[in-house]
């Protein structure tokens, strides 16, 4: 928090992270009202992430491309453009569920951009000591905003007429965008995009990244237990709308306490990484060991029936969750030059871009075999699969260098 162009970027963070929560919970709460699936909530996750899975590698070169200060200051704006859009459209009768996957894809869209760009810029600021704790620093914001955001959206839910908190949340990102002018550039290219094309070029850059991570075991394994984890270990935050509509029968303030639930668990981890302020030994074994966990967390939360243990597991699978979430980008961030470092967060970002598959494949099990069936087979599947990558990839457990 001493450095001052930190300091800018963590308020914008929390700003940012505190009305998208108070929006994920907006848009889930209008979907569970207009229908009965776990597919169609299953869809809300999937169309939000999709845009991870496609564009993650051209993302992640643009990055090494244009300074990253510039992406990060437009996905603002583009966000602010987006939830006023979707404010007018709410206010003007269209509030279905097409209007809602699109506006959530958009939103997904920009928000595929913002981190790699976002995280990349602060690796550049801080240096690698300190890497850990300002990552850790940056989760807490969002950790902190995902609880107060999620909670505040149930009681908007309840209270606000949506169109009006829409319009509102386009206002804070707007703000956003001003407060990121003036900020240094930090910035040295590390792809061309002209020679040859810019298609031939872009491709070209995108082979020179994958070679890199395929030639480094730890790098490649993390990205694998990356992409299991997304698919197969996050079906107790895709369903957990569902669980709160059938399961637990909430109203609005306890749908958006349910919502708030990972992030608490993910605040107290994050408060904890932040202030234990040393640097990060081994995170590939943290990475793959906290996958594992939260592998068999899930089968625990499958099994609960009331609000106040489906809330406690979750928060508890929310402290692991943000283990993970850190774990990955310190490994690929001091594992990879930073000429190359958008390149392979690409790679990243296309990890987590098979989450939203996860969603749509555990939405349409849930509804053929059951919700506790279904996350239970997921992360019983998934934890097979970490097993393996553990066994095959020993330089994963290994400290990075």
């Amino acid at each position: 928090m001493q450095h001052p162009v930190f300091r800018r970027i963590w308020n914008v963070s929390i700003t940012g992270h505190f009305v998208r929560f108070v929006d994920f919970t907006l848009v889930a709460w209008l979907v569970v009202q207009q229908t009965n699936s776990s597919l169609a909530v299953g869809l809300l996750v999937f169309f939000r992430v999709i845009p991870f899975l496609i564009f993650g590698p051209v993302v992640g070169t643009l990055i090494d491309r244009f300074p990253r200060i510039r992406v990060f200051r437009l996905t603002q704006i583009g966000m602010a453009a987006a939830s006023l859009g979707f404010g007018v459209a709410i206010a003007n009768g269209f509030s279905s569920l097409p209007v809602i996957y699109a506006y959530t894809t958009i939103v997904g869209t920009l928000l595929m951009a913002e981190i790699p760009s976002k995280r990349a810029y602060i690796s550049g600021i801080v240096g690698p000591a300190a890497l850990g704790s300002a990552l850790a620093l940056e989760m807490l914001s969002l950790n902190v905003a995902w609880f107060v955001g999620s909670n505040l959206g149930g009681v908007i839910a309840k209270l606000v007429d949506p169109s009006i908190a829409y319009i509102v949340i386009g206002a804070v990102f707007a703000l956003n965008y001003r407060m990121l002018r003036g900020l240094p550039t930090m910035f040295h290219p590390g792809a061309s995009l002209a020679a040859g094309g810019a298609l031939k070029a872009l491709t070209g850059s995108m082979a020179e990244g994958y070679r890199f991570a395929r030639a480094n075991n730890a790098i490649f394994a993390g990205l694998l237990v990356v992409g299991v984890n997304n698919f197969f270990g996050y079906a107790f935050e895709s369903m957990a709308p569902a669980f709160a509509r059938d399961i637990y029968r909430a109203g609005p303030t306890g749908f958006g306490l349910l919502m708030s639930a990972q992030g608490l668990g993910a605040l107290v981890a994050a408060a904890f990484m932040t202030f234990r302020g040393r640097r990060m030994k081994n995170p590939g074994l943290l990475l793959i060991g906290s996958a594992i966990i939260q592998s068999i967390g899930s089968i625990g939360f499958s099994f609960t029936r009331t609000i106040g243990i489906g809330f406690l597991a979750i928060a508890g699978l929310g402290l692991v969750s943000l283990i993970f979430a850190i774990t990955h980008t310190v490994l690929i961030l001091l594992a990879s030059p930073p000429s190359i470092r958008g390149r392979i967060m690409g790679f990243q970002i296309l990890m987590m871009g098979l989450f939203p598959l996860g969603s749509l494949a555990i939405g349409l099990t849930a509804d053929a075999i059951g919700l506790g069936q279904a996350v239970r087979l997921f992360a019983a599947a998934g934890m097979v699969l970490l097993i393996l990558i553990w066994v095959k990839y020993p330089a994963l457990r290994k400290p990075p260098g």
